[in-house]
């Protein structure tokens, strides 16, 4: 019985590796099927039982999916936290850190390409490429706070909590798209760190821009 029951396990997780709708290419144009796996700086494909391919991120192209393309990306991630009591800490700086993200494209085919992406913590990131950029380009956001004194000179003061946002991006899209005079400051003030706000922005830039 216990033969039986190993016997299927093994049918099942052969089954399972053949009916994967996954796979890779690489940048000399190799396909590697497989269940893909990304881990910071490398990429691994189970392509079966005992049988797995590891490749450093740099080497690979495209990752596919269920016949959903994304862009291998390995970058210097300049994170943020979202966690607004980590952020307002005293000893809370931004992460920064070597990685590797699969951008999913948002907008394509005009004049500025929307990407997003998501970090281990499921943080988005929004990326830009231009018809000019080899690689899309990350856009910057910070947010920070501070914790004013307790106590100064004998007067006793309320904890005060504040979060600073560095809005980077802003200064970003505005030099991108400063040759268009349908792009207004108002519309590079309101964009908010957020998937329907940077669509509509290059959307309306494509249309009227491209």
């Amino acid at each position: 019985m216990k033969i039986i029951i190993f016997s299927l396990g093994l049918l099942v997780s052969f089954n399972s590796f053949a009916q994967s709708n996954e796979y890779i290419v690489l940048q000399r144009g190799d396909t590697v099927s497989g269940k893909v796996k990304v881990s910071g700086k490398q990429i691994r494909v189970i392509k079966a039982i005992a049988d797995t391919a590891v490749f450093n991120s740099e080497e690979v192209r495209i990752f596919v999916k269920n016949n959903t393309v994304k862009t291998v990306l390995r970058l210097v991630l300049y994170g943020y936290s979202e966690n607004i009591e980590d952020v307002q800490s005293p000893n809370y700086s931004d992460p920064v850190y070597d990685t590797t993200v699969l951008l999913t494209p948002l907008i394509t085919g005009g004049k500025i390409n929307l990407f997003t992406a998501k970090d281990k913590d499921g943080v988005a990131y929004f990326f830009v490429q231009g018809r000019r950029d080899s690689i899309p380009v990350q856009l910057l956001y910070a947010m920070g706070g501070q914790m004013q004194d307790k106590e100064s000179l004998r007067q006793v003061y309320q904890l005060v909590n504040y979060v600073s946002h560095a809005r980077i991006f802003e200064d970003q899209l505005r030099e991108r798209t400063d040759d268009c005079y349908y792009i207004r400051e108002g519309d590079l003030l309101q964009l908010n760190y957020i998937e329907s706000s940077f669509k509509a922005f290059i959307k309306r830039y494509n249309k009227h821009c491209n």
